[in-house]
């Protein structure tokens, strides 16, 4: 099992098999298309009635190497409720680079021009994960509203996100954030077998419903939470541009 990861993940090979995971969605239901030339996949479908797209091609983030796994959806949850999940070693990296950013340049402030993931590090309380060995040994969690959060990765999800095969092997960048009342997935894929597609979208519905569950009712003022600072968490090969908020960062409260 561990050797067919390190293929999927890192090893030669078709990068994407096109006619399958074309069968794939038409029998779920999901539409494909490549209306891109930049993009090897597009899938767009819908979890009761709410709609998703999935994109697999160039990274949007300079912290994944070769090509990006991407979905997203919009879950209408609070729009300034910002939850952060990474694999532990990106979280280690992401924190040194923005450490090495701002000492260089002797700044006292969190660049806006930084990417969520790198801020929201530096700016947010951890999360407390479940005591599941397998998610605190691979990820760590960073929010404006850890109670919310905490919910979050509780039940079914939790336990699909504990034994997802990225936690199998070390140093796969993986990213699973709310922004804007948006749900975002992110990760390092080299190749893209069906199997292991199947696998990420099954998560990442797990992780809507849940979100939806957990998420939906938080109210900033029983959290105790701060102020959204955004950019844009989704380029144009998705046709939509986020605008971007230059906002200081505010303090975290005393």
């Amino acid at each position: 099992m561990l050797n067919a990861l390190k293929r999927w993940l890192g090893g030669p090979g078709r990068v994407v098999d096109i006619a399958a995971a074309e069968a794939w969605a038409q029998d779920r239901g999901y539409q494909m298309r490549r209306d891109r030339e930049s993009l090897k996949l597009l899938i767009e479908g819908d979890f009761d009635g709410q709609r998703w797209r999935l994109e697999y091609g160039p990274p949007q983030r300079s912290y994944i190497d070769g090509l990006e796994l991407r979905m997203r959806m919009e879950l209408h949850l609070p729009p300034t409720l910002n939850v952060l999940l990474v694999t532990r070693l990106l979280k280690d990296k992401l924190e040194a680079a923005a450490f090495e950013r701002f000492t260089k340049r002797v700044e006292t402030h969190i660049d806006t021009a930084s990417p969520e993931e790198m801020r929201w590090l530096a700016m947010y309380p951890k999360v407390a994960l479940p005591s599941t060995p397998a998610l605190k040994l691979h990820y760590g969690m960073v929010s404006n509203a850890p109670h919310a959060a905490s919910a979050w990765v509780q039940g079914a999800f939790g336990e699909r996100l504990a034994v997802l095969p990225v936690t199998s092997l070390e140093g796969i960048p993986f990213v699973l954030m709310t922004l804007r009342g948006r749900l975002y997935l992110r990760m390092r894929l080299p190749t893209l077998p069906l199997s292991l597609m199947e696998e990420v979208v099954e998560l990442f519905r797990l992780a809507a419903d849940r979100a939806k569950d957990a998420m939906a009712q938080w109210e900033e003022d029983t959290d105790g939470s701060w102020l959204s600072t955004t950019s844009i968490a989704w380029h144009t090969d998705s046709h939509i541009e986020l605008p971007i908020e230059a906002q200081q960062p505010p303090h975290k409260p005393k």
